[in-house]
């Protein structure tokens, strides 16, 4: 039993950090890919509120820490 138990933990903890390592890699931060692909995949991962938070222009005297983490600014 002790060993099954090792063995399901051992499993366990290898797909964990398989999962890991291939969830942190991001393409748009690798400086060697083109450009066009960088901007694809960044795009491709914010949210329809994130890119317009990102066009959004307001005054900076208004831009308080809640103001810009809600609009994503």
């Amino acid at each position: 039993m002790a060993i099954f138990r090792l063995f399901v933990t051992s499993i366990l903890l290898l797909l964990g950090c398989m999962s890991i390592g291939e969830a942190s890699y991001a393409s748009y931060k690798d400086p060697r890919k083109p450009l066009n692909v960088r901007i694809r995949d960044l795009m491709s991962r914010m949210t329809l509120a994130e890119k317009i938070g990102q066009m959004a222009q307001i005054d900076r005297v208004l831009s308080t820490p809640d103001v810009v983490k809600s609009y994503f600014i």
